[in-house]
């Protein structure tokens, strides 16, 4: 036994599914919905209001236009973007365990969450999609971690959704700066051209669903789609865990 299957068996010991909420840690039961407690779950803010036309995220309540205020000063290459909830503190704290505490099972309940929002757009929206892709994680750095967390909520939803799933379907040629701190355009400049697609046969003439775990400016979504569009692709879809709020852009 390799010493990253014995870190995957104490932490299964550890974090048993339904016994700790994945955001406070706090000792739950079966009953919670998505392995939360009652108080994580209401402090996070869900995608059930007004969302931007574009990109899916939280639209703020001094909007009063369909689109964000990102999407007015940025093009995207995606068609249309969805995500579950903002991006404030509850879903830092899970998204950060999830990438930096080895907890790929969080990535699995995100899947299901995916999955819930899914079925929801669908009503809203009628959309379909053929194939399912997550954003891909440059190898070296995914096998340092032990996995790809897209990946891992990409095949959970794809499991329950019942869709076309292809986990290499897009391949991060190198590694980058972190982008946190980068300005859009920065941040774009540093994805430019660092993604191909693994196989055009599969991806052309197809509608594509990328997955993610977080949506800021777009830059790393718009590297996937314009890679797949290249390709082929139809259409290109976004679907995220949380997406930062939506802000106006201080003079």
């Amino acid at each position: 036994m390799n010493f990253r299957m014995l870190t995957r068996e104490i932490l299964d010991l550890l974090y048993p599914e339904s016994l700790y909420c994945i955001c406070c840690g706090k000792i739950i039961d079966a009953t919670r919905n998505y392995r939360l407690c009652n108080e994580c779950m209401e402090e996070i803010r869900w995608a059930k209001g007004r969302t931007c036309r574009k990109c899916g995220k939280i639209l703020s309540d001094n909007n009063p236009l369909d689109i964000c205020y990102s999407c007015r000063e940025h093009a995207h290459a995606f068609d249309m973007g969805f995500t579950t909830c903002e991006y404030g503190r509850n879903p830092r704290s899970i998204v950060f365990a999830m990438k930096y505490h080895g907890r790929a099972d969080i990535a699995k309940t995100l899947g299901e969450i995916l999955h819930d929002r899914m079925e929801a757009v669908r009503q809203e929206t009628g959309l379909v999609y053929d194939v399912v892709i997550p954003v891909p994680m440059y190898l070296p750095k995914q096998k340092g971690r032990g996995y790809n967390q897209a990946e891992v909520m990409a095949r959970r939803f794809s499991q329950l959704e019942g869709a076309m799933y292809l986990p290499e379907g897009l391949i991060r040629g190198k590694n980058t700066v972190p982008l946190k701190g980068l300005a859009p355009d920065e941040r774009r400049g540093a994805i430019a051209g660092i993604m191909s697609v693994g196989d055009s046969e599969m991806v052309r003439g197809k509608d594509i669903l990328l997955i993610d775990d977080i949506y800021t400016t777009g830059a790393t979504v718009d590297g996937a789609s314009e890679a797949l569009l290249e390709a082929g692709a139809e259409r290109v879809y976004v679907l995220t865990f949380a997406a930062g709020a939506d802000v106006i852009k201080s003079e």
